[in-house]
């Protein structure tokens, strides 16, 4: 490139970059500068004030502070103006209450004791002070002369004693307290008296506002007119009424002339608090139950004296009448004592009835084996004694001649019976079961416990016979035993924990297990043999088992054939005995081992003894 067209490159970039600079787009034109002089001596207050405020606006601790300093006048002018307020602040105070209360629970705590320790504190007062009241109240009622005088009325007009004592010692009692809303004639809150039944609020307040819509259409002719009570039996209904709600009192008897000044005052004070609320009202009655504590003052009661003590003179006579009562009771015991004694000593003279006589028959009753129902005395005859007797007990010459009496007095007439008394029992089963020297018997709550030892057949046979004697339920054999049976027990338990294995495919015992299986069907033949010594008889059966690696059929062929080969051994040796062989081929593997395991090709052995035509001695092995 050339140095003139280089020259004029430079002079083009110079040209743009002044051209595009923003100070000179801002640098004011020569003929502008006198209309900025004028703008600056006419406007420069304003100018100044501007820049204050957009230095002030990016100035954020500035705003901070100025925004401090109305933040407090902005939110009160904002409450008063609507409640849009309350509905933003609500749940972000909820949730830093509920914060604090996780993280600060002993300040909420210590804040709140002053306000709930003393309210608590008076709820139990004024329980224990009513509890007390009413017990007080059912003495004073229970012990006078009006109670009595109350009870005799209740049953002879068929009231119970409580309708009674309320019909006459009630002045007033406020039963039930509604609060009703005006326009919709919705039931806001309900209390009622804990003695009475609660009837249904809703078809009450129903019932209510529409008398009201009546006396206000019908009777009271286009002018301001509202219900104030209404008469039914012994009840009075109450009626405070405003525009936005109205109170309804039920009382029995008669209030006093206050009581509707106390529902005026109680209605301004749910008008004061919830007036919003009753012109908002959307049929939602759930903010109205906070009126629970005002309508409670409502609920009132008041008994003729019911603050008056019992009266000494009261207690004394309580007292007087319960003495005569129980003095009465003990003369009218004692007189019928004193008849009856006299009566049993004139039975005993007329009859010549000797004392002695009838410890003597009193005594026949007492020994064991004897039923004593009748005793008829005689003057000339001997007495005549009826009753049964057990053939095992003593005769009863001895029993009388044993306790000093004479026998000959008597004339015995006794029935055969079986006793079931312990001694009677035990003599017949002495006399039926003799045991050897190395057993013993003993007879507790009818079960008959041998023990020792003895010979297997004397051990069943007295098992069976004592089960035959009367007033022996059941025989206990566990603690006697046979020598013999103790040596074929050991015998069964050596067979079958013996298992013998076979090769796969083969019906012989693999060679380690060959010993084994010898020593196993020695001891059945031996056992055997000793069985038969004791009249037992021994069986077998015996399970076969394969390994899944062949066909079901085959592995049932094969597991039958090794039963086979070990009842053949049995009978080889001379052994009689019965046995049941049954080949289970793979359906019962010795565990969750590989198909091939050596264990699953092997045969168990299960033996047991019973008695010639009887079932197996389970419960001997």
């Amino acid at each position: 490139m050339s140095d003139d067209a280089r020259h004029n490159t430079n002079d083009k970039r110079q040209h743009r970059h002044t051209k595009h600079s923003p100070d000179a787009e801002n640098r004011p034109e020569p003929e502008d500068r006198e209309l900025a002089r004028l703008r600056s001596l006419l406007f420069q207050k304003e100018l100044n004030m501007l820049h204050h405020l957009a230095t002030q606006t990016k100035n954020r601790s500035t705003e901070t502070e100025h925004l401090s300093r109305i933040i407090a006048e902005a939110l009160i002018l904002r409450a008063n103006k609507d409640d849009n307020l309350d509905l933003a602040l609500s749940p972000l105070v909820g949730k830093l209450v509920r914060s604090s209360l996780r993280t600060n629970r002993r300040e909420f705590t210590d804040a709140l004791f002053p306000l709930m320790g003393p309210t608590i504190r008076k709820s139990i007062s004024e329980s224990f002070r009513g509890m007390l009241g009413n017990f007080s109240k059912s003495m004073e009622m229970s012990f006078s002369w009006k109670g009595l005088r109350w009870r005799l009325e209740g049953l002879r007009s068929g009231k119970s004693f409580s309708e009674v004592v309320l019909l006459h010692t009630l002045v007033y009692r406020v039963e039930e307290v509604f609060l009703i809303h005006s326009h919709t004639g919705i039931n806001l809150m309900q209390l009622a008296d804990e003695n009475i039944d609660v009837p249904d609020a809703g078809m009450i307040s129903a019932m209510l506002t529409a008398i009201q819509d009546f006396v206000q259409d019908c009777l009271a002719s286009g002018k301001e007119g509202n219900l104030e009570s209404m008469q039914h039996g012994e009840r009075t209904v109450m009626v405070e009424k405003h525009p936005l709600a109205y109170l309804a009192c039920i009382v029995r008897g008669v209030p006093p002339a206050d009581f509707r000044e106390q529902m005026r005052s109680c209605l301004e004070y749910i008008l004061v608090e919830y007036g919003d609320k009753l012109e908002q009202f959307n049929g939602d009655a759930a903010p109205f139950a906070a009126c629970a504590p005002q309508l409670e003052k409502l609920l009132r009661a008041h008994f003729v004296d019911e603050d008056r003590p019992i009266p000494i003179w009261t207690k004394i006579l309580f007292f007087l009448c319960l003495s005569a009562l129980i003095g009465g009771l003990a003369h009218y015991k004692w007189k019928d004592y004193q008849t009856e004694k006299l009566l049993k000593e004139e039975n005993a003279r007329l009859l010549g009835i000797s004392k002695n006589l009838w410890e003597a028959a009193d005594r026949l009753r007492q020994e064991p084996g004897f039923v004593i129902f009748h005793v008829e005395p005689s003057d000339k005859d001997p007495w005549q004694i009826f009753g049964l007797k057990d053939k095992h007990a003593r005769s009863p010459e001895a029993v009388l001649r044993e306790s000093s009496h004479n026998p000959e007095a008597f004339g015995f007439r006794m029935l055969p019976f079986i006793s079931y008394d312990p001694l009677m029992v035990r003599a017949r089963i002495d006399e039926t079961i003799l045991p050897p020297e190395t057993a013993q018997m003993r007879l507790h709550d009818g079960v008959l416990h041998l023990s020792g030892t003895a010979t297997m057949e004397w051990i069943m046979n007295a098992r069976h016979r004592a089960m035959l004697i009367p007033g022996v339920r059941d025989v206990d054999i566990k603690k006697i035993s046979d020598p013999r049976m103790s040596a074929i027990l050991a015998m069964i338990r050596e067979v079958e924990n013996t298992v013998v294995e076979f090769p796969s495919g083969r019906d012989t015992p693999i060679p380690q297990d060959l010993p084994k299986l010898n020593t196993a069907v020695d001891t059945l033949v031996n056992m055997e043999k000793l069985a038969g010594q004791m009249g037992l008889l021994v069986s077998m059966t015996i399970y076969g088992h394969a390994d899944a690696t062949g066909s079901p059929q085959v592995n049932y062929e094969i597991s039958q054939a090794r039963t086979k080969t070990i009842a053949a051994m049995l009978y080889s040796k001379g052994s009689s005995m019965p046995i049941s062989i049954y080949g289970l081929g793979a359906d019962y593997p010795e565990s969750s081992a590989p198909k091939a395991d050596q264990s699953h090709r092997r045969v168990e052995m299960r033996v047991r003894l019973s008695r010639a035509g009887d079932a197996p001695l389970d419960f001997l092995q």
